[in-house]
């Protein structure tokens, strides 16, 4: 499913990532390098895969997150399918191949154009819900795949939810804590 313009109620998600690792990047082209300044990649890096056109990116998250859409932009050699899973440990190559895909995603080239800044790639609503690691391996059929660009969306009012939900619990504890101290 692809959205032709992003929401007012969207929220990027880089900034909540707490460990992103990619297998078979290139060593001077690589996943922390599109996404180490926590915002949309605009710079002149990019990620790259190595070996072959196969990328696995493996994404935690600080919190729980609702993951509602992903925004992937290419010059060239841009992904053409991606298989997603969410909230696996220390996955690889040989173990993803042993458990079921959230979702596969087919892409067509204007999806992933450089020029796609507000295309969204929405992911099904009810199956991301509660994600603590995004697990995206990137196929292609050409020799090697790159990514210029990565973000990762939700609704705003999730992560609102979310910090509310947060402080009520610290402030439930906090009560509990006055009350054992009494």
């Amino acid at each position: 499913m692809v959205s032709s313009n992003s929401s007012m109620q969207d929220v990027s998600l880089l900034e909540h990532i707490a460990k992103a690792q990619c297998l078979n990047e290139q060593d001077e082209h690589t996943l922390q390098s599109i996404l180490s300044s926590k915002a949309r990649n605009t710079s002149p890096a990019y990620l790259d895969s190595d070996a072959d056109a196969e990328l696995l990116l493996n994404i935690e998250f600080n919190q729980a997150v609702r993951v509602r859409s992903l925004v992937i932009q290419a010059q060239d050699r841009g992904p053409e399918k991606l298989r997603l899973r969410i909230n696996c440990s220390a996955i690889d190559f040989t173990n993803f191949e042993d458990s079921e895909d959230t979702q596969v995603i087919e892409l067509k080239a204007d999806q992933v154009s450089k020029d796609a800044t507000t295309k969204l790639i929405t992911l099904h609503p009810t199956k991301f819900n509660h994600v603590n690691s995004l697990h995206i391996l990137v196929e292609s059929d050409h020799d090697n795949t790159r990514i210029d660009a990565l973000d990762i969306l939700a609704q705003r009012r999730i992560l609102v939810d979310l910090h509310n939900k947060m402080t009520k619990t610290v402030m439930v504890c906090i009560s509990q804590l006055v009350t054992l101290k009494q």
